[in-house]
């Protein structure tokens, strides 16, 4: 699993002031607590994979910033994942009103150390290009939850059925595997064509333990319900 350590060398090497104390990771912004895998940790690897992504950009003041970003048409939703990050890396992101689409918002987490840990487990800088399953999951409850939020950000649901539309093939191929290891009865990737571009899909049963696409229409209110209260 990705260690402190771990994230310590990559600070180091893009030169960012930090220090390790008790497993916290302390720069000049943030104090940040590096979580073990678990089921919600493996449950946002797969929100990322679905609807987020790393961003590194370049600072005018030297240096870069590092953001992982998620974007949903539900702002609880968002809440929720954001109280996520709260519980396991003691940090928390902003949510913010999409202006370019309408009832679109993003979760912006600005933080070296959340963004190298995603990185180290697996998940790309920028566009997703070869993307591949966490060799971190490691049982099937871990599985079904990475699953469960790559399906609540990137998936349909149709009564007792699942859809999964993503660009890469061989990334569809290995989710098809895992999902028949799991006995939930998956299709081989098909192809459709979107504005002349082809998309990969594969269909298959619904008996992932989701969190926004549930089966209750008050699947959110839900989410609000486990939000930790405003004093």
């Amino acid at each position: 699993m990705v260690s402190p350590i771990d994230i310590s060398q990559k600070l180091s090497e893009f030169k960012i002031f930090h220090k390790i104390e008790n497993k916290i990771i302390i720069t000049k912004r943030s104090k940040s607590k590096i979580p073990k895998m678990n089921e919600d940790i493996a449950y946002l690897i797969g929100v990322i994979t679905g609807d987020g992504s790393l961003i590194r950009s370049i600072r005018k003041k030297g240096g870069f910033h590092y953001i992982l970003q998620i974007t949903s048409g539900s702002k609880s939703y968002l809440e929720y994942l954001n109280s996520l990050f709260k519980n396991y890396f003691n940090i928390s992101g902003n949510i913010i009103k999409d202006k370019r689409k309408r009832k679109t918002f993003n979760l912006r987490i600005q933080n070296a150390v959340v963004f190298w840990y995603f990185f180290l487990i697996g998940l790309p800088i920028g566009k997703k290009r070869n993307i591949a399953l966490p060799k971190y999951l490691i049982n099937n409850k871990l599985k079904l939850n990475y699953l469960s939020g790559l399906i609540d950000t990137d998936g349909n649901i149709a009564h007792k059925r699942i859809q999964l539309k993503q660009k890469d093939n061989i990334f569809l191929e290995n989710v098809s595997k895992e999902l028949n290891k799991l006995n939930l009865n998956c299709s081989i990737p098909k192809v459709n064509y979107t504005n002349s571009l082809p998309f990969y899909y594969i269909r298959f049963n619904n008996g992932l333990p989701l969190r926004l696409k549930g089966p209750s229409s008050s699947a959110v209110e839900q989410i609000k319900a486990q939000l930790p209260c405003k004093q």
